[in-house]
């Protein structure tokens, strides 16, 4: 068996990976709407509402409520009592500074060019954009290369602040990168030197080589004088079927990179950019992540199953009829599917997601008791107490707020008086100030036009209006589940053991 992989290692791909580009495009927005000035500072007047910040910044109060979320989280924001807000004293000292905020203005144009690596690595020359040049090799060179206050950051400091500004996003681009041009499973596969990566990639080892001096500076990569290839660390990391996913999660945060990029503007005028309310944008968006989708099943396959023998002290499960809508890899059904040898389990998704839970649910050899229902989650019915247990697995967030009282009304209906409805998401704390992970899921949730992370107590109150009005919320290892039924039905407090 392996040693174990450095936590901090560990921790920093995942957060490259899936948020890093996220952080960027928070302060980048906060910046361009004038946030941080409109912000009054910490003890020195009175904190400012929502509402009143919307007006000063021209935003909409919906999208400025999640950059501000994740401003408190972070720490560069305080909220009071009264969820007022304000700029926290110690960020104040650098975003007040003309200085420093002349530094990030620079910054502010590159998010686009930098975007456009692939093309810088495999010419190894500038790049056009918008009828200019840009320099994108020569700014990875800047940024991580050259600039020692890169290997200075202090939590908190200005310096700190403006590596999240301007390299986080740049960190998850060059992931991408290397994961599009085929490095990382070159690297991973043995050390090589430059001319052997050109060789192998057909690349301008120009281009290749400030790639791969970036990922040593990341602690990915390391040399022995010229020979190149994955560190000890990120041997162990990415062993086995790691690197494939990670691969395929990058490609995913890929989609999101141009509407990161002007957050801004959908803050302002909740223009979106990667609409998923357009059936067109929807069904290709999911279409390229089915694969991503199915990757992550064995990793939820054994949470499932848990909260299935959870819920299974509240209601029996033997011949159980399950609906598990919005079912995405299918994992929460094949978990309820397998906990019986009788337990009958109706999957509803889009078709084209429906089509690769079949595979899984072949593998597990449950689907001779599986139902494929596809429909369109924000009209469906799905009939009057025909179900014993309903799950909605990590589908609540892709609904406006307003749109739930009618889904938990349809859902209420379709549960047999002693019902269980399930319900695994993320829900945000009763601050909603955390946890950091749920309010950048959350971002990306309002910037695709669907919808926003609720807290235990917000999901409570829209639950008793439809009748379930038992409810409890467990946390598991990555989410929170959430149970509710009519009066009467005894609930779990807790995980099964």
């Amino acid at each position: 068996m392996s040693a174990t992989p450095s936590p901090s290692l560990a921790q920093s791909v995942h957060f490259w990976a899936r948020n890093a580009a996220n952080e960027s495009a928070l302060l980048r927005a906060s910046l361009r709407l004038g946030l941080f000035d409109a912000l009054p500072v910490e003890g020195t007047t009175t904190a400012c509402s929502l509402d009143a910040l919307a007006t000063a910044t021209k935003s909409s109060p919906r999208g400025l409520r999640a950059l501000l979320e994740l401003l408190v989280c972070l720490g560069y924001a305080s909220l009071d009592d009264t969820r007022h807000f304000a700029l926290a004293r110690h960020a104040a000292t650098f975003l007040r500074d003309a200085t420093f905020l002349e530094r990030l203005r620079a910054e502010l144009p590159w998010w686009a060019p930098l975007s456009l690596l692939d093309e810088a690595v495999k010419r190894g020359e500038p790049v056009e954009h918008e009828g200019q040049r840009w320099d994108v090799l020569g700014h990875y060179r800047a940024l991580f290369l050259e600039d020692t206050r890169a290997k200075a950051t202090v939590g908190g400091s200005a310096e700190d602040f403006f590596d999240r500004f301007a390299r986080s996003g740049a960190r998850t681009q060059v992931l991408i990168t290397a994961g599009r041009l085929g490095l990382l499973e070159l690297l991973a596969s043995a050390p090589r030197t430059m001319p052997e990566l050109g060789a192998a990639t057909y690349l301008s080892t120009t281009g290749l080589r400030v790639v791969v001096e970036v990922l040593e500076a990341l602690g990915l990569v390391t040399r022995e004088g010229e020979t190149f290839g994955l560190s000890t660390e990120a041997k162990r990391l990415l062993d086995g079927k790691a690197l494939a996913y990670l691969v395929r999660s990058l490609s995913v945060s890929a989609q999101y990179t141009e509407a990161l990029g002007r957050l801004d503007e959908t803050v302002r005028e909740e223009r979106f950019i990667l609409d998923l309310k357009d059936p067109e944008v929807s069904r290709r968006f999911y279409a390229d992540n089915s694969n991503q989708i199915t990757a992550v099943f064995a990793s939820h396959f054994q949470l499932s199953r848990k909260a299935a023998t959870t819920l299974s002290k509240a209601h029996p499960l033997e011949g159980a009829a399950v609906l598990d809508i919005g079912t995405g890899s299918g994992v929460w059904g094949a978990a309820f599917a397998r906990a019986t040898p009788t337990t009958h389990v109706t999957y509803f998704d889009q078709g084209v997601v429906l089509e690769q839970v079949k595979t899984n649910l072949a593998r597990l050899q449950v689907a001779d008791r599986a139902r494929f229902w596809p429909g369109d989650l924000f009209t469906h019915d799905f009939g009057e107490a025909a179900f014993d247990v309903i799950i909605l697995p990590q589908v609540l967030n892709v609904l406006r707020p307003e749109s739930l009282p009618g889904l938990f009304a349809r859902v209420a209906r379709a549960l047999k008086p002693d019902g269980v409805l399930l319900i695994a998401e993320y829900v945000l704390n009763e601050r909603r100030d955390g946890p950091l992970d749920h309010l950048y899921f959350g971002l990306r949730r309002f910037m695709t036009n669907e919808g926003d992370l609720l807290s235990a107590s917000e999901y409570g109150q829209l639950l008793q209006a439809v009748g379930l009005s038992s409810s409890v919320c467990i946390p598991l290892p990555t989410q929170e589940m959430i149970l509710a039924a009519r009066p009467g039905v005894e609930l779990p407090s807790r995980l099964a053991d």
